[in-house]
């Protein structure tokens, strides 16, 4: 009998990862906490509703797949929330339909982190191009997300809140730190399933569902094949808040516009 073969970016649409059994210890032992530390103050998600408890940054680089180097973006100022950086996502998230977003950056030391390098240059490995797209830069959206409920009855929720597509070729998606949280089940399925809650998927429909639990524990989505969700959270039997953090990226070949 044949083992039980996990499913894989390019033949299925989506796969998993743990990256701890991909780098090396004194990378993780020595960047990983301080990447957890970039999550404790990051900043209400402007565009979401304060009742969901959504926190997040984002910045952008530009990746030269010839150099494998990270450069990131310069920020604009906002007299409101500081330093920005710009998100589009078209017709793709339909709770911000064709709107440009301004999300607050990620800080200059979390850039500068090897660990969070390391990661995007690990995603980019998983992905595969044209002959044109391969010798272009890549430009990168990274995306820190952090979910967390204070209290018992409440919960934490990611946006959109159903089956969905991105609008970026690829995207993955990281966990730095889950704690005291329940819930947070990740879901992946066919793109008809898009706009959907996946408890109205049929079975056949539902290519898989999973938790991330560890710290770098990770998924990656080719995006025209599948949809994907993560449920909300709340908070477990202990006192703290109950925290999902991930680290989101996406990667998208910079094509010429004439």
């Amino acid at each position: 009998m044949q083992g039980h073969q996990e499913p894989t970016l390019a033949a299925n649409g989506f796969a998993r990862f743990s990256l701890s059994r991909e780098f090396e210890p004194d990378l993780i032992d020595t960047w990983l906490g301080e990447l957890q530390e970039e999550f404790s103050d990051l900043p209400p998600d402007p565009y979401g509703d304060p009742l969901l408890h959504r926190y997040r940054r984002h910045s952008c680089a530009v990746l030269l797949p010839w150099e494998r180097k990270l450069h990131w973006v310069p920020k604009v100022s906002d007299p409101r929330l500081g330093d920005v950086t710009h998100y589009f996502q078209g017709g793709y998230n339909p709770e911000h339909r064709g709107m440009d977003r301004f999300f607050p950056a990620i800080s200059a030391r979390a850039e500068s982190n090897p660990l969070l390098e390391r990661i995007v240059l690990f995603d980019f490995a998983q992905t595969w191009w044209s002959d044109q797209e391969r010798n272009l830069p890549m430009h990168v959206g990274v995306h820190f997300i952090k979910l967390s409920v204070e209290d018992g009855e409440g919960t934490a929720v990611s946006s959109p809140n159903f089956l969905h597509q991105d609008g970026e070729p690829f995207h993955f998606a990281h966990l730095i730190y889950k704690r005291n949280a329940i819930g947070g089940t990740n879901y992946v399925a066919d793109v008809a399933c898009s706009g959907s809650d996946p408890g109205e998927v049929s079975p056949e429909l539902l290519k898989a569902s999973f938790d991330l639990e560890e710290a770098l524990e990770s998924y990656g989505i080719h995006d025209e094949r599948v949809s994907h969700h993560v449920n909300p959270i709340r908070r477990g039997d202990e006192s703290c808040p109950g925290e999902r953090a991930v680290v989101l990226v996406d990667i998208t070949p910079m094509v010429k516009t004439v």
